[in-house]
């Protein structure tokens, strides 16, 4: 039998999780004193209220515990000696979550493999949801794993920073680049492509962000490839309310979640931040 594992940052509903039977690692977020595990003992809803501009101590993130991935490796490989894992993580550009994994894979007795989906969020989600749909038709371990390799290739994953401030203080990007980047007032709008953060638009205030929003939503609309959207967002929902309206107009065929992002992703984007990601 093939196991699905991924971690927190994955935009997964409570019904994708339980359906396919999916194992979900938390990471964790250091606030105010406090550490949190995403998902278990905080919920996206009370990080949202908690993450403002205001906050005199900045968030810090932290991959799961090597002892963690260890612990769900070999619980899953007792019940299941002749089985196969598949873990499924965040970009390393992004954390060292993946890293963590593939060390504990080491340490475990059993065929575990450990996947780089190149994408976090929904996008990420996209990628686990379909090695779930693989490895329930049978197919063995090696195709299961390549086909969720190619898939991930096929993904579109943007997201929308309404201030370099949180990308400086979570160390995605230059202190300098920052500091000019908010005295111009720039929003930056990034992807994921390649596993690499590049830049999609710099925008110079709201209309610009707004505009690079509404291009990418006409881009995926007219795309009759696109069969799912995630839209994404840390506080405000009034961007990503717009784009499942026009999708819901323009492509009823398109299946459309909108949800919170979980707290790692808040705390690199920060408030007013949301993204768009489709397959």
């Amino acid at each position: 039998m093939i196991h699905i594992v991924t971690d927190s940052t994955a935009q997964l509903t409570p019904d994708e999780i339980t359906t396919n039977k999916l194992t979900v690692i938390p990471l964790q977020v250091t606030f105010e004193g406090q550490t949190y595990l995403d998902n278990v003992n905080l919920t996206r809803e009370a990080f949202s209220k908690m993450l403002d501009d205001d906050q005199s101590e900045f968030p810090k993130t932290s991959q799961p515990a090597l002892g963690q991935f260890v612990d769900t490796y070999q619980k899953i490989m007792e019940a299941d000696p002749s089985g196969t894992i598949i873990s499924i993580h965040l970009t390393d550009v992004l954390s060292g979550t993946l890293e963590t994994a593939r060390t504990a894979a080491q340490q475990v007795d059993g065929d575990i493999r450990v996947l780089n989906s190149e994408l976090t969020d929904r996008g990420q989600g996209f990628v686990v949801l379909k090695a779930a749909k693989l490895a329930a038709t049978g197919k063995d371990a090696d195709a299961v794993e390549q086909a969720t390799i190619e898939f991930s290739k096929k993904i579109y994953l943007s997201v929308f920073v309404n201030s370099f401030d949180y990308l400086v203080k979570g160390g995605r990007a230059n202190r300098v680049v920052g500091f000019i980047s908010s005295l111009i007032r720039l929003k930056p709008v990034l992807k994921l492509q390649d596993n690499k953060l590049q830049f999609v638009a710099k925008c110079r205030g709201s209309k610009k962000f707004k505009a690079t929003r509404d291009q990418i939503t006409d881009q995926l609309i007219a795309d009759k490839s696109v069969t799912a959207v995630g839209l994404s967002y840390v506080d405000s929902r009034a961007d990503v309310d717009a784009v499942a309206e026009r999708i819901h107009q323009e492509r009823p065929d398109i299946d459309v979640l909108v949800r919170l992002t979980c707290p790692v992703i808040m705390t690199h984007v920060g408030p007013g931040g949301f993204a768009i990601i489709y397959q």
